[in-house]
């Protein structure tokens, strides 16, 4: 037995000679991977170790709050000479200031206007407007007019009515269909003793339906201007048809 354990290992080398010879050289492919807290290491079946190639890091992408970068013509980023806090726009699309409001859907619920110049004759008008849709309101208005004296005429308005804004509530064209209370108090003038005059004073209450055309104005501030007039017709026994408007500014909030 030892005879032939002896002849193996004198034939070792001449079998690796013959197998150098045909061309096929034997490797040892046993390799190791050790993953580690860092990077994973290769080790090799000789012992030697080697760092795994470092994984590809993408670029962060950007959240979606991030400032928007204004480009030139050319493709290339432009320079920035103003906080973007202090510069009107949408969503990096420079708009007017004042004009951001336009571009929105979102609008203002309800606004407060009145006529900023009648006080000065005695006339007194506002309103109240809340939407109830994106292009409908409610509103509710009072109208005061007082004479310059107790002999001329005077009287007070209430109104209810349904703006319909073609654009949106309190932007652009609207019609304001509506219902009118008005009470109105005048002065009748009559000969007392043949020569001297007086007067007394007669009160008349009437209601109507209007339907007004009107235009109005708001800006990104919530300030607005509204100007409307049209017709009305009155149910007081005569079925008259008379004149109603206003002037009014207001605040949408």
């Amino acid at each position: 037995m030892m005879k032939t354990l002896a002849a193996s290992l004198a034939l070792l080398p001449v079998l690796a000679t013959v197998a150098h010879a045909d061309g096929t050289e034997t490797t040892n492919a046993n390799t190791v991977v050790v993953v580690t807290p860092n990077a994973p290491v290769i080790v090799s079946g000789n012992g030697a170790q080697a760092a795994a190639p470092a994984p590809s890091v993408e670029a962060p992408i950007a959240p979606p709050s991030a400032q928007p970068v204004a480009m030139t013509a050319g493709g290339v980023p432009a320079p920035q000479n103003e906080e973007w806090n202090n510069v009107s726009h949408i969503n990096g699309q420079v708009v007017p200031v004042g004009e951001r409001g336009a571009y929105l859907y979102k609008a203002p619920k309800t606004n407060v206007n009145i006529d900023p110049f009648g006080i000065f004759w005695g006339f007194y008008d506002g309103a109240v407007t809340h939407a109830i849709s994106q292009n409908v309101a409610l509103s509710v208005g009072f109208t005061i007019y007082s004479g310059d004296n107790g002999n001329s005429d005077s009287f007070y308005q209430f109104n209810a009515s349904a703006p319909i804004y073609f654009k949106r509530t309190f932007s652009g064209p609207y019609l304001e269909p509506g219902i009118v209370s008005r009470t109105t108090t005048s002065a009748n003038y009559y000969d007392a003793c043949g020569g001297c005059s007086g007067s007394n004073m007669s009160t008349t209450s009437s209601v109507g339906f209007e339907t007004l055309f009107g235009w109005s104005w708001i800006f990104d501030s919530g300030l607005n201007v509204a100007l409307a007039g049209g017709p009305v017709k009155m149910f007081d026994g005569s079925s008259h048809t008379s004149g109603n408007g206003y002037f009014r500014v207001g605040y949408a909030f």
